[in-house]
């Protein structure tokens, strides 16, 4: 059994107050999309019928050539990989392979806020040869003190940090805050993020671009599972159906999914009382697409270094490798 670590960010008291501040600012936060069997299964249908991951092999192909550059880069030594927001661990035990093809070794560590995807990634990896000392189970957004754990766990080693598919679930702020908190000089943060697929980055080409992938998001199983959410706080007699639209969330364009409320009558959840307001719908849901210089000029605001490793055919997709300025 590997070791894991538990942040108190989330435990259960944390995470009820979460809940109930997100409400009291009008909004669901996004862990709180996967908690339940029932939404996560509900969940890999969405991804199964509408990801373009499924059946185009270019997704594949940037990952590939990302890790094919940055381990030739590092060679045969070795590294502390970490996978921040890990998930199953898949893409860093790619990562893992491409290393150790060249003669390098890793140190692993898992990071999610999931125990089970913890536990899931970092015997993944101990089993493809990585060496482990500990995981951390962690809500991402609240864990400032994150940058403490990787030095102690990490020691000296050169750190590679993966940081793959959470962009758009993650306000810019939010990102570029932990991303200060845990960069040190000489590491190497390799992000993925999905994109507007422009060839304009102009007024007109950004909201036609946009359009072109709304489907992947306006569709009843997105619908059904973001249902599923409402239903899990106890808000589905309280709003109407959750609707998608295409807005903004700090400049960057982004796919947002609200539920009107149906009166303004106060309402008691998680020890608070809430006075809805039928005129501010509750924000349920949102994904950011980046284009490429919307990604590269904000890092650059927030003294990031940030260079383009790959980018898929279809501008849906990219990999830059982020080091602090």
């Amino acid at each position: 059994m590997v070791e894991i670590d538990s942040h108190p960010s989330v435990e259960s008291d944390a995470l009820r107050r979460e809940a109930a501040a997100a409400l009291r600012e009008n909004r669901i936060d996004p862990k709180f999309l996967y908690v339940t069997p029932r939404q996560a299964e509900l969940w890999r249908e969405v991804f199964l019928r509408h990801s373009p991951l499924h059946g185009n092999a270019e997704f594949a192909r940037i990952y590939r050539e990302a890790f094919a550059k940055v381990a030739e880069q590092i060679g045969a030594k070795k590294c502390f990989l970490v996978g921040l927001g890990c998930g199953t661990g898949l893409k860093e035990l790619e990562f893992h392979s491409a290393l150790t093809a060249r003669g390098g070794e890793t140190l692993f560590a898992a990071i999610d806020a999931s125990r089970d995807l913890v536990r899931e990634s970092a015997e993944r990896l101990v089993a493809a040869g990585a060496a482990h000392r500990r995981s951390l189970v962690c809500d991402l957004a609240q864990a400032g003190d994150m940058g403490r754990w990787l030095d102690d766990v990490g020691g000296g080693l050169p750190r590679v940090i993966t940081f793959f598919g959470l962009f758009p679930n993650f306000s810019p702020s939010v990102i570029t805050r932990l991303f200060r908190a845990i960069l040190r000089p000489g590491d190497l943060l390799l992000a993925s993020a999905h994109l507007a697929p422009v060839t304009d980055e102009t007024s007109d080409g950004i909201p036609a671009a946009m359009n072109s992938v709304l489907p992947q998001y306006d569709n009843p199983e997105t619908l059904a599972w973001l249902r599923a959410a409402l239903e899990e706080a106890g808000l589905e007699n309280l709003v109407a159906p959750p609707e998608m639209k295409i807005d903004r969330i700090e400049e960057i364009p982004a796919f947002i999914a609200s539920a009107r409320w149906k009166s303004d009558a106060p309402f008691d959840r998680w020890g608070h009382r809430y006075k809805p307001k039928p005129d501010e719908p509750l924000r349920v849901f949102y994904s950011l697409r980046y284009t490429p210089a919307l990604f590269e000029d904000l890092l650059g605001r927030e003294r990031f270094d940030a260079e383009r490793l790959a980018l898929t055919a279809c501008r849906q997709e990219a990999i830059w490798s982020i080091r602090a300025g």
